[in-house]
């Protein structure tokens, strides 16, 4: 296989809930950022500031309660804000060609990038509006799988867009056919191979690369991998595959870029906090998370800064003729990389 030097980590909140939480994961981002630049590692960051959701309420006693679906147009202004002051790059979901103008107000062509989700990967008015634009564009596989042709068929619409992602999140276990026995045993029979666990949320199908690469009408794509959506955040096991699965599509398979939830408070999380992976753990306050307590050691997931620590030595490995050694330091790099804190940005807030 032939793996490029430059690489790309996209992180970041499922969605935007509030200008803090975008603020202060932006620092952090970008503090990580100036580190790893210099080893050919590229940090963007996500959110969401609309968010497409299954149910349209929760049932409870109570009745029924509307679900959060982001903060729209608020959530948009946070975004480029925090862009605009760390200088990063924005990975954010558009849903509806009415929602475009907004896009076009607040973030930049020359810089971001429009995410088309797995439920608009094939909704041909809103892949030709974005397509007429400069933005650079990350489209998902549908939630039934890859088939090229209907791949190729999406890429092909946008024409104009400066640079087109093509990102693998999972997809979803096939309906029953038949008796359920044939249908459980077909299931189990797929849990059973590699890459795959019954636990995980969605099918792994980080193969797809492989297959795509080998098509005509592919060779000016990236290719980027979703471990968050694939393995969700059902027990301490699928958390811990997402860092492992991030780090596997960069070094293992063919990807150019990773997609990654990063949530440092995900207690107060509107939506998919179980699968949020931390920037660090350094200085933390585990109340604040998720889990509410500090996991195992057997059971602790990668973070955001963990992946990169990784790939920073798997850069320096493999691609040093690449990296200009006698201006950088790895171990004063990994060093300052490990003393990230989790309250940094809090604590300069308070300092003020």
């Amino acid at each position: 296989m032939k793996f490029n030097f430059n690489k790309v980590i996209v992180a970041g909140p499922c969605a935007v809930e509030s200008e803090k939480q975008i603020m202060d994961m932006a620092f952090k981002i970008s503090l990580i950022r100036d580190i790893a630049k210099p080893y050919g590692i590229e940090l963007k960051m996500r959110g969401g500031a609309w968010k497409p959701r299954t149910l349209l309420f929760k049932e409870s006693k109570e009745g029924k309660n509307p679900v959060f679906e982001g903060l729209k147009e608020d959530g948009l202004k946070f975004l480029a804000k925090a862009a605009e002051r760390y200088n990063l790059p924005l990975v954010a979901e558009i849903m509806s060609e009415k929602d475009f103008p907004l896009f076009e107000k607040y973030l930049n062509p020359a810089r971001d990038y429009l995410q088309i989700g797995s439920r608009n990967s094939q909704n041909f008015s809103l892949l030709s509006l974005v397509g007429k634009s400069k933005f650079g564009v990350v489209l998902k596989n549908p939630q039934h799988g890859v088939d090229p042709i209907e791949v190729l068929g999406s890429i092909q619409r946008l024409i104009h867009n400066r640079e087109v992602i093509y990102c693998m999140r999972g997809q979803k276990r096939p309906i029953v056919i038949g008796n359920h026995h044939s249908y459980n045993s077909f299931i189990q029979k797929i849990h059973e191979e590699k890459n795959q666990h019954q636990d995980a949320r969605n099918l792994n199908n980080i193969d797809a690369v492989n297959i795509l690469k080998k098509k005509i009408g592919f060779e000016n794509i990236s290719f980027a991998y979703d471990p968050s959506h694939t393995w969700g955040g059902k027990s301490d096991l699928m958390r811990q595959k997402i860092g492992i699965y991030s780090l596997l599509a960069l070094t293992k398979f063919e990807y150019e870029w990773v997609i990654v939830e990063v949530n440092d408070t995900s207690k107060f999380s509107e939506c998919d906090e179980a699968q949020a992976l931390l920037t660090t753990t350094n200085g933390i306050n585990w109340k604040q998370t998720f889990v509410g307590e500090e996991p195992s050691k057997k059971n602790m997931p990668l973070t955001l800064v963990d992946i990169v620590h990784k790939m920073i030595e798997f850069q320096w490995k493999y691609f040093s003729d690449d990296i200009k050694k006698d201006q950088i330091t790895l171990t004063h790099d990994l060093k300052k990389l490990n003393s990230i804190r989790w309250d940094s940005k809090v604590r300069l807030l308070l300092s003020k």
